[in-house]
């Protein structure tokens, strides 16, 4: 098994993580400083905007590696289990995450 291969496989799940990492923090970050009683265009407050703007940044990169990976899934076994990890990232990601569009953020 070669390094790079490894770090791939881990690659969907490792940028969940910082996405997780990411979000609860300014997620903590906008409650603590009124974010959530700004409201911008919409009625959409600021917090719900931040949020989703990175919601969608890391659903954007975790397509991105996906689509990377896809490349190279034929290759080895390795590969195909990496890119199918990514799917799976992807999927966690789109999961986990997409409720910034509908809860209350700092209820």
């Amino acid at each position: 098994m070669s390094g790079r291969g490894l770090l791939m496989l881990a690659a969907g799940f490792t940028l969940w993580a910082v996405a997780f990492v990411v979000l609860y923090a300014m997620l903590s970050v906008g409650c603590r400083f009124g974010w959530d009683g700004i409201a911008l265009a919409g009625g959409v407050t600021l917090q719900r905007a931040q949020l989703v703007v990175l919601f969608l940044a890391f659903l954007a990169a975790g397509i991105w590696l996906a689509g990377a990976l896809r490349a190279g899934a034929g290759a080895s076994f390795l590969a195909r289990a990496a890119y199918l990890a990514a799917l799976a990232g992807l999927g966690a990601i789109a999961f986990s995450f997409a409720a910034v569009f509908a809860l209350s953020p700092c209820a």
